[in-house]
């Protein structure tokens, strides 16, 4: 007669495995969703919202010990780690696909900013009205004059006025071209991204990254 051996104790272990997540997998999963929602909040609000790094870091260590069996020091450093990583990516992210393009859309929809574009367009290629061109042509002092109430005023009051008059008689597509021309070109690729990064890591915001990434390794090893 046959012996039959019945393996039920390391099967059923094997099985309880298979059905165990991944800590690391779970934690990266949720820092993109919660990076594509930081976005979407940069770009409605126009700030950076520092304060969701801490909120960020909560949510991957909790995301990491529920996926744990048993959530322990490892599994609370890894969720610092990918905290600290997701923060540092969604920083960049937020930047440049949250307040880079709504700033511009603002840019293009401000009326001051455009009619001081089309201002610098208007003098670069003279093209006011034949009038005042003659004029700012015959004298160049005036236009340089700065002074409040000075000779130069009457006529920087007409170059805007004319400025003006030109943006807001503008198509889309001229107010694109002069928004391209003036400030993709000169003010952004200047100071632009790299001067909304670096002033998204002031004091506040390293101090709720900090916050963050301690409470992702906390939460992470199952502790509050």
């Amino acid at each position: 007669m046959t012996n039959v051996r019945v393996y039920g104790g390391g099967g059923a272990k094997a099985r309880r495995g298979s059905r165990e997540g991944s800590p690391l997998l779970a934690g990266l999963l949720v820092g993109i969703v919660l990076m594509i929602v930081w976005i979407a909040l940069a770009r409605m609000t126009l700030k950076d919202v520092g304060l969701a790094s801490w909120g960020v870091g909560a949510l991957i260590g909790i995301a990491v010990a529920k996926t744990a069996r048993p959530p322990t020091r490892a599994t609370g450093t890894l969720a610092a780690f990918l905290a600290a990583g997701v923060l540092l990516v969604s920083k960049v992210a937020v930047v440049t696909f949250g307040l880079q393009p709504a700033l511009r859309e603002q840019v293009v929809k401000g009326p001051e900013v455009v009619t001081l574009m089309f201002l610098a367009d208007m003098r670069k290629n003279r093209s006011f009205s034949p009038e005042l061109q003659r004029t700012i042509d015959m004298r160049p002092e005036l236009v340089r004059d700065s002074s409040f109430m000075g000779p130069g005023e009457e006529l920087r009051t007409r170059m805007t006025d004319e400025a003006e008059a030109r943006a807001r008689a503008a198509t889309p597509a001229e107010r694109e071209r002069m928004v391209r021309a003036y400030y993709d070109q000169t003010i952004f690729q200047t100071i632009g991204f790299w001067f909304l990064l670096i002033t998204s890591f002031g004091p506040l915001d390293l101090l709720w990254m900090g916050l963050g990434i301690s409470t992702a390794w906390k939460l992470g090893q199952g502790t509050i």
